[in-house]
């Protein structure tokens, strides 16, 4: 597992060019930035492992879950890049509008103004989780709701928060100054997982087809996703190469 998110996280670190056929180049533009987040996050963590904070990690892993779920959607599914790019638009807009109220520069109501004409038409992205999300829609295998809920359980707060640091015998109290890491491994199994689903899109994107074959191949000996459509009905289903 930490082979592979380390080969995930070392590719374009170093700000390299890139070529991508004509017809990818848009959803490229579109879809790489959430793809390079996973990167920098599965990074982050993998600097706040070698720390010791193998717990507070998991909270970037979570984030990691999300950004890699929704380039997945969005790639996938019909229409999917130009709904995140209305999504998009809408979140960097309301920012703005939220901005007017905690700031006295004017600016920010042109701004926002600007920001909400440029709104695409059309509908957005659908929620995360929820009967209806994303989520939902693309976990056949249960992988993404797990792991969802195994990680959550530091980024939200839980059972663990007074167990983590306290150990109790009798009247005397011991303090841990770090949790133990009782599911790195889950957690390194999710994080390879969201790497995964970011480096298969990448690959499609930048028309790598040896590329794809390899992590085909990686997915498989780490049984780990590379997509999750592979369920879906057919008029849902991305066609492989």
């Amino acid at each position: 597992m930490l082979g592979f998110i380390l080969r995930f996280v070392q590719r374009h670190n170093d700000g390299a060019r890139v070529v991508v056929p004509p017809d990818n180049h848009r959803d490229f533009l579109v879809l790489f930035g959430l793809i390079q987040r996973v990167r920098r996050l599965a990074r982050a963590y993998l600097a706040l492992r070698h720390r010791g904070f193998v717990s507070e990690g998991t909270i970037l892993i979570r984030s990691a879950l999300e950004h890699a779920v929704t380039a997945q959607w969005a790639y996938l599914t019909p229409g999917g890049v130009d709904r995140l790019h209305v999504s998009l638009a809408r979140s960097q807009a309301d920012v703005a509008s939220a901005m007017i109220e905690y700031s006295s520069d004017p600016q920010w109501e042109t701004r926002a103004a600007s920001l909400r004409e440029g709104i695409p038409p059309g509908p957005g992205l659908p929620k995360l989780t929820g009967p209806q999300g994303m989520v939902k829609e693309l976990d056949d295998v249960l992988f993404l709701s797990m792991s969802y809920r195994v990680l959550s359980q530091v980024g939200h707060v839980s059972y663990l928060a007074p167990l983590d640091f306290i150990d109790t015998g009798g009247d005397e109290i011991s303090l841990r100054e770090q949790p133990e890491p009782l599911e790195e491994a889950e957690t390194l199994y999710a994080l390879a997982g969201f790497s995964m689903l970011s480096a298969w899109i990448e690959a499609r994107l930048e028309d790598r087809t040896d590329e794809i074959r390899r992590l085909h191949e990686i997915a498989c000996q780490l049984s780990i996703p590379w997509r999750l459509d592979t369920h879906l009905p057919a008029g849902r289903f991305l066609e492989d190469e």
